[in-house]
């Protein structure tokens, strides 16, 4: 199974900050793939002054290591999806894809 990095372990891996021998060797066998996600995460944090970065190319770092990009399709839809599941929200709109996603969505007619 290939394996999503979340930010903080990309971000530590980055900086030479990952010391779990196995985690490493897994990476390194089985391949890693990192989501633009990550990238945004740590450029608003660094912005907030939480997060230095290792340099001003987190996405050629990134690449530089042989890490795979998970493309991202309409990431705004996909963080409202998340919002809405995680609340227990009903989203209200015009787009019926949401309904592939979700149990209770308002459908607006245009």
């Amino acid at each position: 199974m290939r394996l999503l990095l979340d930010t903080c372990i990309i971000y530590n891996w980055l900086m030479g900050e990952i010391r779990d021998v196995s985690c490493i060797e897994r990476i390194q066998t089985e391949g890693a793939i990192v989501s633009p996600v990550s990238v945004w995460e740590m450029a608003i944090k660094n912005g907030l002054g939480k997060m230095p970065l290792p340099s001003a190319q987190i996405a050629e770092d990134i690449e530089a290591q042989g890490f795979q990009w998970l493309n991202i399709k309409d990431p705004f839809d996909r963080l409202l999806i998340a919002q809405a599941k995680y609340e227990t929200l009903c989203i209200t709109t015009y787009d019926a894809v949401f309904k592939d996603y979700l149990d209770d969505v308002l459908i607006v007619k245009k």
